[in-house]
């Protein structure tokens, strides 16, 4: 029987966050759940990894099948919990935007915030990455929000600071945006960090982490 390590994370085929808690306790049920933007399923800890593996991957199209449905949590709605806890832990409330959501749409920004209406969005190729670097581009665009006039400033850097890694975060998503232009070659189908932006013409032109311009991304976290 497996005892250790009880509780293993990793992301799936479909860019799904997952985080599998293995129970002694527990002998025949398993059970899943979002947490903040993670899939956690509780299962046996007698399993055998192929066991493990199957009643996982079962549990997660469950649960989103549920989601589909509208029965399950909104991954929207959590993304928007996490939001808001930030701006209240990093800056006291201030930020305060009106909706935060995932786009599929977004194919040269890693995140953007409108000043005008108060929305953030987010790529959702940011979803198969760590939440760390998630929170990163949240605090990004939050603090955005809490220095509308001053772009990517002493003050904007001064409130982005609050945020405790945002080097790693910079690093990681500098070496992402590289990997899109390593992988191109001419004559091919441009790769999503290649691609125009569509759909975001309200948005303000702050040119936020975009994957065609890796530059941008050291300057945005200078």
């Amino acid at each position: 029987m497996r005892t250790q390590p009880s509780t293993i994370e990793y992301v799936d085929d479909e860019g799904t966050r997952i985080r599998v808690v293995r129970s002694a306790k527990r002998k025949k049920t398993i059970s899943g759940a979002w947490r903040q933007d993670t899939m956690v399923v509780s299962v046996p800890a007698g399993l055998t990894e192929h066991a493990e593996r199957m009643l996982v991957a079962d549990m997660v199209k469950k649960v989103m099948r549920k989601v589909a449905r509208g029965t399950a949590a909104d991954p929207d709605a959590i993304l928007a919990d996490r939001a808001r806890a930030m701006d209240a832990e990093l800056f006291g409330g201030r930020a305060d935007p009106a909706s935060v959501s995932w786009v599929s749409n977004q194919n040269r920004r890693w995140g953007s915030a409108s000043l005008h209406s108060r929305r953030i969005r987010l790529s959702d190729r940011l979803r198969a990455m760590p939440q760390w670097v998630q929170d990163y581009v949240l605090a990004h665009e939050l603090a955005h929000l809490v220095e509308p006039r001053d772009g990517h400033g002493p003050r904007f850097k001064a409130a982005l600071s609050r945020y405790p890694r945002v080097h790693d975060a910079n690093i990681f998503l500098s070496g992402v945006s590289h990997g899109y232009h390593a992988a191109a070659r001419p004559g091919t189908h441009p790769l999503p960090g290649d691609l125009p932006l569509g759909g975001d013409d309200d948005f303000d032109d702050v040119d936020d982490f975009d994957a065609g311009d890796p530059g941008e991304l050291g300057q945005a976290a200078g």
